[in-house]
């Protein structure tokens, strides 16, 4: 696989060439240091934007227009990563090499369209209105599922953390949103975010960068602000917790850990293998201690954030067995401290990890998705990533498990009269 980074000026591109897709595959990344005000905005231009345009003002036209180029298939995502906001489209199409010679370019001018020319009015989005009632519901969803929920209602007490915010914004910032405010907001986006984008698939570079100097209508240069650790959380000496409740049919125990002092290396690999061991799968610590050898709950995970400098445990339990569930996560994080892990289970736990990086070059967004990495965290390749998670030895892992300290359990459970009635 080539890459090839062409500075444009007020973006970055970049070409990544491999004859292994029939398609080509296009990611557009804007992104900026995440603001709360500004985080229900994004998320409804997300999908205002390929929801229609001038050219086609309704979902007929988009859908007709979309299988005379071959079934082109546009979307767009928000993700936070660290301090960024990310807002993110992305197309994927037959390479022109096997339909008719000029679709390349057709299909870029058709996706781009839907970026730089929205349906506007008098400077103000049409049928914005549709689109909130849609995100109003989702920002509402977030408490039927009662994991997410679970984990929201933690975060949100570390006041002032990008994790603390609900990532689809909030029904009070929707409500003022109007059409005209929006389409300033989205003239902001187009000025203000840092961009990058890349290409993935076989094709002329030369045509390429042509196409988007013509079509990428933004000139305005920024200043590259790669500012992507969240500061970390301060150690607590007593670990907070709190009680939540509602109608639910199994608690949710969430706990948080804290990752103090962390440097590059461990980071990027070695609190990675940690989690993984911790509570990545079935053969993790967590799940064959709690899970398997007592039964205490139905399920038990844990995920790293490593550039929030966080590690989240969550799991589903009876309320009886909150208690010893909580005694139980603590013995597994200290017995990781005092060395006590089998060798097997690092390897088990290594294998995972390398599968998952061999897999992702089988996924055109997977390759984009490293690449974006290498950007904005200097990412290693996928040779270097394998053998440096294959050198990670015992001493490292106990090591950082040194710089991992509970912060804060919430417990989601049944109504108080509800226990009351058991």
């Amino acid at each position: 696989m080539n890459l090839e980074t062409i500075n444009m000026g007020s973006y970055n591109l970049h070409l990544i060439k491999t004859k292994k897709f029939k398609t080509i595959t296009i990611d557009v990344d804007f992104y900026r240091e995440i603001k709360k005000e500004e985080i229900t905005k994004r998320n409804l231009l997300k999908m205002l934007l390929i929801d229609s345009s001038k050219n086609y003002k309704t979902e007929r036209e988009l859908i007709i227009e979309s299988e005379e180029l071959y079934d082109i298939k546009v979307s767009s995502s928000i993700s936070r990563i660290g301090n960024f906001s990310n807002l993110s489209f992305q197309t994927k199409f037959l390479n022109e090499k096997f339909t008719e010679e000029g679709m390349n370019k057709e299909s870029i001018i058709f996706f781009l369209d839907l970026i730089f020319n929205p349906y506007i009015k008098d400077n103000s989005f049409v049928n914005i209105e549709i689109q909130k009632n849609k995100l109003r519901q989702e920002i509402l969803s977030i408490k039927d599922n009662k994991v997410k929920y679970s984990i929201f209602k933690l975060m949100e007490k570390m006041k002032g953390k990008p994790y603390s915010y609900n990532s689809f914004g909030s029904i009070e910032d929707l409500d003022e949103i109007t059409g005209k405010t929006l389409y300033e907001y989205y003239q902001k986006v187009l000025k203000e975010d840092q961009i990058d984008i890349f290409v993935l698939g076989d094709f002329d570079s030369l045509e390429i960068k042509e196409i988007f100097k013509e079509y990428f209508k933004i000139t305005t240069f920024k200043k590259e602000n790669k500012n992507i650790l969240v500061p970390e959380l301060n150690p607590r000496k007593r670990l907070v917790r709190y009680r939540e409740y509602d109608n639910v049919n199994q608690a949710q125990l969430i706990a948080l850990c804290n990752l103090n002092n962390l440097n590059d290396y461990e980071r990027k690999y070695v609190i990675k293998l940690y989690n993984e061991l911790l509570g990545g799968s079935s053969n993790s610590i967590l799940f064959k201690t709690v899970r398997e050898k007592n039964s205490y709950c139905y399920y038990i995970n844990s995920s790293v954030k490593a550039y929030d400098n966080i590690l989240i445990i969550y799991s589903g339990v009876e309320d009886k067995n909150i208690d010893k569930c909580i005694k139980l996560i603590k013995k597994s994080l200290k017995d990781i401290r005092d060395g006590k892990i089998k060798d097997e289970d690092i390897e088990s736990s290594k294998n995972t990890i390398i599968s998952s990086i061999k897999s992702v070059s089988d996924n055109p967004i997977g390759i984009i998705n490293t690449y974006f990495s290498k950007v904005l965290v200097g990412t290693d390749n996928e040779e270097e990533r394998i053998e440096k998670f294959s050198k990670i030895t015992k001493e490292d892992i106990i090591k950082v498990s040194k710089k991992v300290s509970l912060h804060t359990i919430l417990t989601l459970e049944k109504k108080e009269e509800e226990n009351e009635e058991n």
